[in-house]
């Protein structure tokens, strides 16, 4: 993790400052705790598959979150809408990238493949 931390930083004279806007990152942070995308969720749009990657150790997860989310998961599709899959990413928490890489590459990886493949 101090080896991404210090990814963020330049520097700037004698010392260091972040790389990213600060501005910006407040923005995000704020926006999760007013948007819902639950309706996204629930009907997403024709030819569109949003896939969920939830780490195996997070404790970030409420339990009825990932309740709904696999509920949607598991919809039978009809064709009028996209699709919602979910995938456990084992041996992760909360930064998946850090915990489970080659993991999260498979996940990934046949998805943006697919895209790469698409006309």
């Amino acid at each position: 993790m101090s080896e991404w931390i210090g990814t963020n930083l330049k520097k700037d004279g004698d010392h260091e400052t972040w790389a990213f806007n600060l501005d910006g990152a407040v923005q995000m942070f704020k926006s999760y705790w007013e948007k819902s995308y639950w309706p996204l969720l629930e009907h997403p749009p024709k030819d569109m598959e949003i896939a969920v990657v939830r780490a195996e150790n997070s404790d970030r997860w409420d339990p009825d979150v990932v309740q709904q989310l696999e509920c949607l998961a598991s919809r039978e599709a009809d064709g009028s809408e996209g699709k919602v899959s979910l995938h456990v990413l084992p041996k992760s928490g909360h930064w998946v990238h850090v915990d489970n890489p080659k993991g999260l590459l498979e996940i990934v990886a046949p998805k943006i493949s697919s895209l790469a493949t698409k006309p």
